[in-house]
């Protein structure tokens, strides 16, 4: 019984610890992707077109309309908030704004997961 019960213990230790490794490479490697991104997202605004649209964090001073809200949740521990804020910027490019006022971002974690994310209204210009 006591080497059944010293079996499972190492089973589970293995286990949980290659689960806690998968974790991390994945973190990683989605930090080296959107390190990438950021490299190629400030080379050209061709091919990242929603780049063009604006991150405001107070109203602007000229005229505009609201024309949506945007928001983009933190799903992963490891989303970090360019890769929010781009999101963002997409949705925003997607209904042609201008630009985003940016109403709330939040890379927190809570205990039961992450809690953060990302919310803006899109608006175009008069």
């Amino acid at each position: 019984m006591k080497r059944l019960s010293a079996l499972f213990s190492i089973v589970f230790l293995v286990l949980f610890l290659a689960a806690l490794s998968t974790n991390e490479a994945s973190a990683q490697t989605s930090s080296r992707t959107s390190t990438s991104q950021k490299k190629t997202k400030k080379s050209s605004s061709e091919s990242n077109p929603w780049s063009d649209v604006t991150l405001l964090l107070d109203r602007p001073e000229k005229p505009y309309e609201v024309i949506g809200l945007v928001s983009a949740p933190q799903i992963f521990l490891w989303d970090d908030e360019e890769s929010m804020k781009e999101s963002l910027q997409k949705q925003a490019w997607k209904m042609k704004a201008d630009a985003v006022i940016l109403d709330r971002v939040d890379t927190s974690f809570r205990f039961t997961g992450p809690a953060g994310g990302a919310n803006g209204r899109a608006i175009r210009y008069k």
